[in-house]
């Protein structure tokens, strides 16, 4: 699976017909069981910079989860190769290497993945992982096209595999504790939650720097994405290009989306307006560098979601209540309501228990029960991410139909 590369032509047609039989056949693989003593095998797709923070995650409570990472997979020759001489010093055996991530998921040397690519791959692998018969930990977005994403969760709901979404929040101890406040209701009524992540860099642009095609395996780098010349900016910034991501509502945004709906407990979105614009950095991106979206939801609220890259003042999460108001900045609940159970005094927080997002995944897989954030919770925020994006570039009033899972202008 790792040697001669595909043509374009083969591996659209590998991955629209071949995967799928190789894939399909294992949908109902029978989950490992895991005794005490049982190593579990991690496979890691995607050795950038998140995944190899992931596999560091991992190597620092490996003994006491009893796991270890025994394949690596990129495109990126140079940075496969380093990352596994990397794995066999932590853990002492060879480590085996992959170009084609579907390689790693047929060698049963594998128990599960962490999967950590460009965004436009994670619904696609973890479709594929879980129909082989892998548990999966992936980064978030959970996706950034609709249909990838409900292919994604129905394939996790049909083999039962136990799967942990990338945002981290959910096992993070002042997070856990807002969580909880905000469940109580002490709040009240909420009408309108703020979320901001900004930033006073141009994020992503990584400036000048050496790479060509014969580094890279760039056909597999796109996947089923447009075919385009080899470009070292695409490559090693994809974040900036429509073809790879949905712009600063994927990239930070679905960490706050994720937020709003574990709080408030909330279904999907049902509205979303968007704009935004270059102002900052006219370098050679395609994504806005300033972006606000305006979400409704049916439970009676709105969402407002703002990215700047021209000031890195007022990031964080505001919660509105009739009682009063949730900020992350002094994680206070403090009283700005005119309810009759306005908070007379200000609330502050204290830490409930928590622990390492990865820990939580590798002991829900061992225990065969679901993780903090589960694929449910990431198809939402992936609902919520692709809703304000399309609204960003359509320029429209777009809805959420949850009967049919489509998105439409409203």
């Amino acid at each position: 699976m790792s040697g001669q590369p595909m043509t374009r032509r083969e591996f659209l047609g590998r991955g629209a017909a071949g995967a799928a039989v190789a894939l399909a056949g294992a949908a109902f693989v029978p989950s490992r069981a895991f005794g005490a003593n049982d190593r579990i095998r991690i496979g890691l797709i995607g050795a950038g910079g998140r995944g190899y923070s992931l596999a560091g995650e991992m190597h620092g409570l490996d003994k006491e989860v009893n796991a270890e990472i025994t394949a690596v997979c990129d495109t990126w020759h140079a940075r496969r190769e380093q990352v596994a001489e990397t794995m066999k010093e932590w853990y002492g055996g060879e480590v085996r290497q992959f170009v084609d991530y579907r390689g790693l998921l047929e060698w049963d040397g594998v128990d599960a993945v962490i999967i950590a690519p460009p965004d436009f791959a994670h619904a696609i692998i973890l479709r594929d992982a879980v129909r082989a018969g892998k548990d999966a930990y992936v980064e978030k977005p959970f996706a950034t096209d609709l249909n990838e994403a409900n292919e994604a969760l129905d394939a996790v709901r049909a083999t039962g595999k136990i799967v942990q979404v990338g945002t981290q929040r959910r096992t993070e101890r002042l997070w856990r504790a807002a969580a909880k406040a905000i469940q109580s209701g002490i709040l009240g009524k909420i009408s309108r939650v703020e979320i901001m992540w900004n930033d006073s860099n141009p994020r992503w642009n990584k400036g000048n720097f050496e790479l060509t095609e014969q580094d890279v395996d760039w056909k597999r780098f796109l996947m089923n994405r447009p075919y385009r010349p080899f470009d070292p900016h695409r490559y090693r910034e994809w974040q900036l290009y429509r073809d790879y991501t949905n712009g600063t509502f994927a990239l930070l945004g679905t960490h706050f989306f994720d937020v709003v709906h574990w709080f408030l407990q909330t279904g999907y979105p049902a509205t979303a307006v968007a704009s935004g614009g270059k102002y900052v950095w006219m370098d050679h991106r395609e994504h806005e560098d300033t972006a606000t979206a305006l979400l409704e939801y049916p439970e009676g609220f709105q969402c407002q979601y703002t990215s700047m890259l021209g000031n890195s003042t007022g990031s964080g999460c505001r919660i509105y209540g009739t009682n009063g108001m949730f900020s992350d900045a002094i994680w206070t609940i403090s009283g700005s309501g005119g309810g009759k159970d306005a908070i007379k005094e200000a609330i502050k927080l204290t830490p409930e228990p928590g622990e390492s997002h990865v820990r939580n995944w590798l002991e829900a897989v061992r225990a065969r029960t679901q993780p903090a954030a589960p694929a449910e919770a990431g198809h939402k925020h992936a609902v919520a991410n692709i809703l304000a994006y399309q609204a960003l570039i359509r320029s429209r009033k777009m809805r959420y139909v949850p009967e049919t899972r489509s998105i439409v202008e409203a």
